[in-house]
Protein backbone atom coordinates (compact mmCIF):
# COMPACT_ATOMS: atom_id res chain seq x y z
CA UNK A 1 0.00 0.00 0.00
CA UNK A 2 1.11 3.44 -0.80
CA UNK A 3 2.76 5.81 2.31
CA UNK A 4 -0.35 7.99 2.68
CA UNK A 5 -1.30 11.47 2.31
CA UNK A 6 0.85 13.69 4.74
CA UNK A 7 -0.20 16.29 7.23
CA UNK A 8 1.12 18.41 9.57
CA UNK A 9 -1.48 19.44 12.29
CA UNK A 10 -0.02 22.52 14.43
CA UNK A 11 -1.55 23.06 18.00
CA UNK A 12 0.14 25.22 20.83
CA UNK A 13 3.38 26.00 18.66
CA UNK A 14 3.97 22.29 18.22
CA UNK A 15 3.85 20.24 14.91
CA UNK A 16 1.91 16.39 14.81
CA UNK A 17 3.03 14.92 11.65
CA UNK A 18 0.25 12.73 10.25
CA UNK A 19 0.16 9.81 7.79
CA UNK A 20 -4.05 9.30 5.51
CA UNK A 21 -3.95 6.40 4.43
CA UNK A 22 -7.03 6.84 2.88
CA UNK A 23 -10.34 4.13 2.94
CA UNK A 24 -13.87 5.10 3.07
CA UNK A 25 -14.60 2.36 6.04
CA UNK A 26 -14.75 3.61 9.73
CA UNK A 27 -11.17 5.32 10.54
CA UNK A 28 -8.81 4.36 12.85
CA UNK A 29 -6.03 6.60 14.49
CA UNK A 30 -2.53 4.49 15.29
CA UNK A 31 -0.40 5.97 18.00
CA UNK A 32 3.33 4.51 18.51
CA UNK A 33 5.31 3.97 21.45
CA UNK A 34 8.32 6.09 23.28
CA UNK A 35 11.04 6.34 21.40
CA UNK A 36 9.52 5.13 18.43
CA UNK A 37 7.47 6.89 15.47
CA UNK A 38 4.11 6.03 13.19
CA UNK A 39 6.06 3.51 11.32
CA UNK A 40 6.07 1.11 14.25
CA UNK A 41 2.47 0.49 12.83
CA UNK A 42 3.75 -0.92 9.22
CA UNK A 43 2.71 -4.40 9.73
CA UNK A 44 -0.67 -3.76 11.01
CA UNK A 45 -1.92 -0.49 8.66
CA UNK A 46 -2.32 -2.62 5.17
CA UNK A 47 -3.98 -5.31 7.17
CA UNK A 48 -6.72 -2.54 8.39
CA UNK A 49 -6.68 -1.09 5.18
CA UNK A 50 -7.22 -4.29 3.09
CA UNK A 51 -10.22 -4.78 5.58
CA UNK A 52 -11.87 -1.32 4.53
CA UNK A 53 -10.63 0.48 7.10
CA UNK A 54 -9.89 4.49 7.23
CA UNK A 55 -6.14 4.33 8.84
CA UNK A 56 -4.84 7.26 9.98
CA UNK A 57 -0.90 7.32 12.00
CA UNK A 58 0.27 10.13 13.58
CA UNK A 59 3.94 10.98 15.27
CA UNK A 60 3.62 11.61 19.19
CA UNK A 61 5.01 15.24 20.20
CA UNK A 62 8.81 15.31 20.96
CA UNK A 63 8.73 12.08 18.61
CA UNK A 64 9.27 11.34 14.73
CA UNK A 65 8.49 14.12 12.75
CA UNK A 66 6.36 15.57 14.81
CA UNK A 67 8.16 19.20 17.15
CA UNK A 68 9.93 18.47 19.52
CA UNK A 69 7.87 19.28 22.95
CA UNK A 70 7.78 18.35 26.46
CA UNK A 71 5.50 15.53 27.33
CA UNK A 72 1.97 15.50 28.96
CA UNK A 73 -1.38 13.82 29.00
CA UNK A 74 -3.14 16.65 28.56
CA UNK A 75 -1.01 17.84 25.57
CA UNK A 76 -1.32 13.92 23.98
CA UNK A 77 -4.94 14.46 24.17
CA UNK A 78 -5.21 17.85 22.99
CA UNK A 79 -2.70 16.97 20.01
CA UNK A 80 -4.82 13.32 18.79
CA UNK A 81 -8.30 16.04 19.45
CA UNK A 82 -6.36 18.72 16.99
CA UNK A 83 -5.76 16.18 14.09
CA UNK A 84 -9.11 14.41 14.60
CA UNK A 85 -10.49 17.86 14.33
CA UNK A 86 -7.95 19.18 10.94
CA UNK A 87 -8.85 15.78 9.31
CA UNK A 88 -12.84 15.94 9.83
CA UNK A 89 -12.43 12.27 11.23
CA UNK A 90 -15.29 12.06 13.71
CA UNK A 91 -15.08 9.75 16.27
CA UNK A 92 -12.51 7.64 15.22
CA UNK A 93 -11.52 3.92 16.93
CA UNK A 94 -8.40 4.82 18.69
CA UNK A 95 -5.10 2.78 19.21
CA UNK A 96 -1.72 2.59 20.13
CA UNK A 97 0.75 0.92 21.65
CA UNK A 98 3.07 1.41 24.79
CA UNK A 99 2.78 4.91 25.34
CA UNK A 100 0.50 5.88 22.91
CA UNK A 101 -1.97 3.16 23.97
CA UNK A 102 -2.42 5.03 27.25
CA UNK A 103 -3.16 8.05 25.27
CA UNK A 104 -5.51 6.02 23.61
CA UNK A 105 -6.99 4.46 27.05
CA UNK A 106 -7.07 8.23 28.35
CA UNK A 107 -8.93 8.92 25.71
CA UNK A 108 -11.79 5.83 26.37
CA UNK A 109 -12.12 7.84 29.67
CA UNK A 110 -13.25 11.24 27.87
CA UNK A 111 -14.77 10.14 24.93
CA UNK A 112 -17.63 8.17 25.11
CA UNK A 113 -19.16 8.08 21.69
CA UNK A 114 -15.60 6.54 20.51
CA UNK A 115 -16.33 2.96 18.61
CA UNK A 116 -13.42 1.46 20.30
CA UNK A 117 -9.95 2.12 22.12
CA UNK A 118 -6.97 -0.36 22.52
CA UNK A 119 -4.46 -0.04 24.39
CA UNK A 120 -1.59 -2.62 23.31
CA UNK A 121 1.07 -3.12 26.61
CA UNK A 122 0.83 -0.11 27.42
CA UNK A 123 2.10 0.23 30.82
CA UNK A 124 3.13 3.55 33.43
CA UNK A 125 6.75 3.15 35.23
CA UNK A 126 6.79 -0.78 37.18
CA UNK A 127 6.52 0.72 40.55
CA UNK A 128 3.72 -1.42 41.85
CA UNK A 129 1.59 -3.52 42.46
CA UNK A 130 4.19 -6.76 43.02
CA UNK A 131 3.62 -9.86 43.31
CA UNK A 132 4.89 -10.36 46.57
CA UNK A 133 4.43 -9.84 50.92
CA UNK A 134 4.94 -6.21 52.06
CA UNK A 135 8.01 -6.24 53.07
CA UNK A 136 9.80 -7.66 49.33
CA UNK A 137 7.07 -5.48 47.85
CA UNK A 138 8.83 -2.25 48.96
CA UNK A 139 11.79 -3.43 48.42
CA UNK A 140 11.26 -4.19 44.71
CA UNK A 141 9.47 -0.73 44.70
CA UNK A 142 12.27 0.92 45.80
CA UNK A 143 14.89 -0.90 43.66
CA UNK A 144 13.00 -0.14 40.24
CA UNK A 145 12.62 3.57 41.22
CA UNK A 146 16.18 3.66 41.84
CA UNK A 147 16.87 1.90 38.42
CA UNK A 148 14.54 4.53 36.68
CA UNK A 149 16.09 7.76 38.55
CA UNK A 150 19.71 6.73 37.26
CA UNK A 151 18.83 5.76 34.00
CA UNK A 152 17.08 9.28 33.61
CA UNK A 153 19.61 10.85 35.20
CA UNK A 154 22.23 8.98 32.82
CA UNK A 155 20.67 10.50 30.02
CA UNK A 156 20.47 13.55 31.33
CA UNK A 157 17.65 14.46 28.65
CA UNK A 158 15.01 16.67 30.17
CA UNK A 159 12.11 15.31 28.00
CA UNK A 160 12.91 11.49 29.32
CA UNK A 161 12.87 12.85 32.67
CA UNK A 162 9.16 14.34 32.17
CA UNK A 163 7.80 11.50 30.49
CA UNK A 164 9.30 9.43 33.25
CA UNK A 165 7.74 11.88 35.73
CA UNK A 166 4.29 12.24 33.78
CA UNK A 167 4.34 8.03 34.05
CA UNK A 168 4.71 8.23 37.48
CA UNK A 169 2.10 10.38 38.33
CA UNK A 170 -0.84 8.27 36.18
CA UNK A 171 -2.63 5.78 38.05
CA UNK A 172 -3.44 3.65 35.07
CA UNK A 173 -6.01 1.52 37.09
CA UNK A 174 -8.44 4.47 37.99
CA UNK A 175 -8.20 4.97 33.78
CA UNK A 176 -9.19 1.71 33.30
CA UNK A 177 -12.27 2.09 35.11
CA UNK A 178 -13.13 5.23 34.34
CA UNK A 179 -13.56 4.03 30.50
CA UNK A 180 -16.72 5.60 28.91
CA UNK A 181 -16.54 3.46 25.56
CA UNK A 182 -14.88 0.05 25.02
CA UNK A 183 -11.70 -0.25 25.98
CA UNK A 184 -9.31 -3.35 24.94
CA UNK A 185 -5.59 -3.97 27.11
CA UNK A 186 -3.62 -6.00 25.62
CA UNK A 187 -1.26 -7.69 27.92
CA UNK A 188 2.06 -9.10 26.26
CA UNK A 189 3.26 -12.41 27.93
CA UNK A 190 6.95 -12.27 27.18
CA UNK A 191 9.85 -11.71 28.91
CA UNK A 192 12.10 -9.46 26.57
CA UNK A 193 12.11 -6.55 28.63
CA UNK A 194 13.38 -8.55 32.05
CA UNK A 195 16.30 -9.90 29.54
CA UNK A 196 17.33 -6.52 28.82
CA UNK A 197 17.73 -5.67 32.66
CA UNK A 198 20.25 -5.96 35.73
CA UNK A 199 19.29 -9.23 37.76
CA UNK A 200 17.77 -7.16 40.63
CA UNK A 201 15.46 -5.06 38.43
CA UNK A 202 14.30 -8.22 36.32
CA UNK A 203 13.71 -9.69 39.28
CA UNK A 204 11.67 -6.75 40.29
CA UNK A 205 10.25 -5.96 37.06
CA UNK A 206 8.93 -10.41 36.81
CA UNK A 207 7.28 -9.37 40.37
CA UNK A 208 5.52 -5.83 38.65
CA UNK A 209 4.54 -8.11 36.11
CA UNK A 210 2.63 -10.89 38.09
CA UNK A 211 0.97 -8.40 40.14
CA UNK A 212 0.00 -6.10 37.77
CA UNK A 213 -2.03 -8.82 35.38
CA UNK A 214 -4.08 -9.60 39.33
CA UNK A 215 -4.81 -5.96 40.02
CA UNK A 216 -5.92 -5.85 36.10
CA UNK A 217 -8.17 -8.77 36.03
CA UNK A 218 -9.76 -7.73 39.05
CA UNK A 219 -10.31 -3.89 37.50
CA UNK A 220 -12.20 -5.55 34.19
CA UNK A 221 -14.05 -7.98 36.22
CA UNK A 222 -15.92 -5.01 37.60
CA UNK A 223 -15.53 -2.64 34.39
CA UNK A 224 -18.04 -3.57 32.15
CA UNK A 225 -16.04 -1.48 29.44
CA UNK A 226 -12.86 -3.09 29.37
CA UNK A 227 -11.58 -6.15 27.77
CA UNK A 228 -8.14 -7.92 28.40
CA UNK A 229 -6.34 -9.99 25.59
CA UNK A 230 -3.25 -11.73 26.85
CA UNK A 231 -0.95 -12.46 23.68
CA UNK A 232 2.80 -14.86 23.83
CA UNK A 233 4.32 -12.29 22.46
CA UNK A 234 6.85 -9.41 24.08
CA UNK A 235 6.12 -5.59 24.24
CA UNK A 236 6.63 -5.11 20.25
CA UNK A 237 2.92 -6.88 19.89
CA UNK A 238 2.16 -5.36 17.01
CA UNK A 239 5.23 -6.36 15.13
CA UNK A 240 5.55 -9.65 16.12
CA UNK A 241 1.90 -10.93 15.67
CA UNK A 242 0.56 -7.98 13.61
CA UNK A 243 -2.75 -10.01 12.11
CA UNK A 244 -3.59 -10.72 15.46
CA UNK A 245 -3.79 -7.01 16.79
CA UNK A 246 -5.56 -6.16 13.18
CA UNK A 247 -8.08 -9.20 13.85
CA UNK A 248 -8.78 -7.86 17.41
CA UNK A 249 -9.96 -4.31 16.40
CA UNK A 250 -11.21 -5.42 12.96
CA UNK A 251 -13.98 -8.26 14.97
CA UNK A 252 -14.71 -5.32 17.53
CA UNK A 253 -16.46 -3.06 14.93
CA UNK A 254 -18.93 -4.27 12.59
CA UNK A 255 -20.63 -2.84 9.81
CA UNK A 256 -23.92 -0.69 10.49
CA UNK A 257 -25.34 2.02 8.47
CA UNK A 258 -22.54 4.37 7.68
CA UNK A 259 -20.47 3.94 9.72
CA UNK A 260 -19.51 1.76 12.36
CA UNK A 261 -20.53 0.38 15.63
CA UNK A 262 -19.06 -1.80 18.79
CA UNK A 263 -19.52 -5.29 18.38
CA UNK A 264 -21.30 -7.09 20.67
CA UNK A 265 -18.69 -8.12 23.86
Amino acid sequence: MSEGTKHVVSRAGVDIAVRDHGGRGATVVLLHGGGRDMGDWRRVTPLLAEAGLRVVTADLRGHGASGPALWSWQDAIDDLAAVIDRLGLGEPAVAGHSLGGIVAALWATRRPRCPLAVNVDGHTNPTGPFDLDAGAARAAEQTMRGFLEEEARRAGDPALTRLVAELGALDLFATYRAARCPLVVVQSEGSDLEELLPPPVATAFAAYRRGFARELAAVAAATPLLSVVHLATGHDVHLEAPARVAGLILERLVPAGDGYRPADR
